[in-house]
């Protein structure tokens, strides 16, 4: 989406596009936030400025931001609970939790701006004031542990090139057998691979994290390595698509997904699914919260202890499935 096209069309301020521009930049370039978040405060706050410009139905400038009022950002959030009927980024509602995304993009402007001008204060002050979405609390789905094996087998069997087949169940080995994201995976380079006794990862945020890497998962890479077909430098990322340029996450999210549908697994059965099926199983054969929470790269141990509660459902389960007085009734 060309941005800067779209805000000029829809009568936005010159003088607060390029605001907007030093700002994306400084998300960038600065803060060092990744493409996925970078992209996403950018789409929350273009279409911000669009629902501005039909709210008021008048060319939106800074003074507009400068004097945003609680009853105003009311509407906003309001507003993106609907089908629009006017041209915006967002044409379908936005869940609790992309709302809630879409307020903190607001407020990382705000706080930007403040940095400029006093001005912004009065702004800032007001979407503090807002409050944000309840988001529904739901609980990780896993994959079962006895699916494991046989999802990585189909998976392997989706292709028929034996370097693909070795690159997928790399990239599977990492999920489930470190409990990576996906872009992390992908964001793996040769400089990474010269020790696999342990990987350092970058994770969200900027935080570093160190996993050991099992003896399977070490192999895994190696053997793909070993087969790969186009020369990679230290640099670049190990994981290749089929036609030699790096690999994109939905390429793996295909794979994944016609070998679960062949298996006829849920739709719940993702790469994210992998790494928390990696949490709930270590979790569910004596692992520890602080080891997982280290492990998966959370910042707040409040984020990993949903994992008990995973653990706590499948026990509960278990206890009304296999209790012997069920067979006495």
């Amino acid at each position: 989406m060309n941005f800067l096209d779209l805000l000029e069309s829809k009568q936005i301020d010159r003088s607060l596009i390029d605001e907007f521009k030093d700002w994306v930049t400084y998300l960038k370039d600065i803060k060092g936030f990744s493409q996925n978040t970078y992209n996403s405060y950018s789409y929350d706050f273009v279409d911000f400025l669009i629902f501005l410009n039909h709210h008021y139905a008048k060319n939106i400038t800074n003074h507009d931001i400068i004097n945003l009022d609680l009853k105003t950002l009311r509407s906003w959030l309001s507003d993106l609970t609907l089908e629009r009927n006017y041209i915006n980024v967002y044409k379908n509602p936005l869940s609790a939790r992309s709302r809630r995304r879409a307020i903190s993009s607001l407020k990382n402007f705000l706080i930007y701006m403040k940095t400029k001008s006093n001005s912004y204060d009065k702004p800032f002050g007001q979407i503090i004031l807002l409050k944000s979405p309840k988001i529904p609390r739901s609980l990780p789905k896993s994959i079962h542990e006895d699916q494991v094996d046989i999802l990585l087998t189909e998976l392997e069997d989706v292709t028929k090139k034996i370097w693909i087949k070795k690159r997928n169940k790399a990239i599977f080995f990492l999920l489930y057998g470190c409990g990576l994201r996906i872009n992390e995976a992908l964001s793996l380079t040769i400089n990474h691979t010269k020790d696999l006794s342990s990987l350092t990862i970058m994770g969200k945020g900027g935080k570093e994290r160190m996993i050991p890497v099992l003896e399977v998962v070490q192999d895994a890479i190696k053997d793909y390595l070993n087969s790969l077909p186009y020369k990679i430098n230290d640099h670049q990322s190990i994981f290749i698509g089929d036609r030699g340029t790096p690999m994109q996450a939905r390429t793996f999210q295909r794979d994944l997904r016609n070998a679960r549908i062949n298996l006829g697994l849920p739709k719940t059965s993702t790469p994210h699914a992998l790494r928390h099926s990696f949490a709930t199983h270590i979790l569910k054969n004596g692992g520890d919260l602080r080891t997982i929470q280290e492990l998966l790269g959370h910042s707040s141990l409040s984020t990993t202890e949903i994992y008990t509660e995973v653990d706590e459902v499948n026990l509960e389960k278990t206890y009304r499935s296999k209790n012997p007085s069920k067979n006495n009734n």
